[in-house]
């Protein structure tokens, strides 16, 4: 099965009910093979392994690329972490998934796909071509040259990996540039809980549109956000406090002012 239907205790951390590719608690990322207790997210059984062929891509041969490029480009809390990985060869990353799977197949072979992390990425690439056909630009400006264009990446923690090893070295390899910087943020959570979709913890920003004005929750995530990678907590009683005081409290004070100000003047 696809890694995302596989769920377990992580092997790292021991948190429940986690995916089989990697951690939402610890970060931490594995084989659905190294879940302790796996089970089939849909159905509940227990999957059994089986022999099959898949398309590695050797993360090793940019191993000292990787190295130099992580501390120029990314947060120093950053580069720390994903330096740890380089306290061992780095190993071959497995980028191809059996049927069924979503996404584009692998040309010259039989019901493989590319993992979602391959096709998924290079759509930042790919859109960009097809704004420049239609604004008549020139596409190695963008992902060619890094000295007349810049590209940043405004990331969540849990997909750092994928941003500052893996998607760097497969620009290298395809001859494309690496990007200027990439920028990585904790999760929103709401009341101090991880969102979750699964457990119905969540507001949609669709729900929210309906009843609020997008300048509101703007203002408030702005006002909580830092350099760090640190979560951000959208509270609900601290939100409507915060916006009732400093957009709407301060900015009717200061129009009741100015109104007495033009009257008395």
């Amino acid at each position: 099965m696809p890694d995302r239907f596989v769920k377990g205790t992580c092997p790292n951390c021991g948190a429940l009910d986690q995916y089989g590719d990697s951690c939402d608690s610890c970060g931490a990322t594995y084989s659905p093979s190294e879940l302790k207790s796996p089970h089939c997210y849909l159905c509940g059984t227990t999957p059994i392994k089986k022999s099959t062929e898949h398309v590695f891509f050797k993360l090793n041969d940019f191993r000292d690329e990787l190295a130099s490029w992580l501390p120029k480009h990314t947060q120093s809390e950053v580069a720390a972490k994903m330096m740890e990985w380089f306290k061992e060869p780095l190993r071959d990353w497995d980028i191809s998934r059996d049927a069924p799977y979503f996404g584009f197949s692998i040309p010259g072979t039989e019901n493989k796909f590319f993992y979602v992390w391959v096709d998924a990425p290079m759509g930042y690439v790919s859109s960009t071509k097809i704004w420049c056909q239609q604004n008549n630009k020139n596409f190695d400006d963008y992902w060619k040259s890094d000295s007349k264009a810049e590209v940043y990446h405004f990331i969540g923690k849990d997909i750092t990996y994928f941003h500052t090893l893996f998607w760097p070295a497969l620009l290298k390899s395809a001859d494309f540039r690496t990007p200027t910087a990439v920028h990585t943020h904790g999760f929103i959570t709401l009341n101090g809980e991880r969102m979750s979709k699964s457990r119905g913890h969540f507001i949609s920003i669709r729900t929210y549109l309906n009843h609020l004005q997008a300048e509101f929750i703007r203002y408030y995530l702005a006002t909580k956000l830092n350099s760090k990678v640190e979560d951000m907590d959208f509270n609900l009683e601290d939100f409507q406090g915060k916006v009732n005081s400093d957009l709407i409290g301060k900015i009717t004070n200061l129009g009741s002012r100015g109104a007495q100000m033009l009257s008395k003047f």
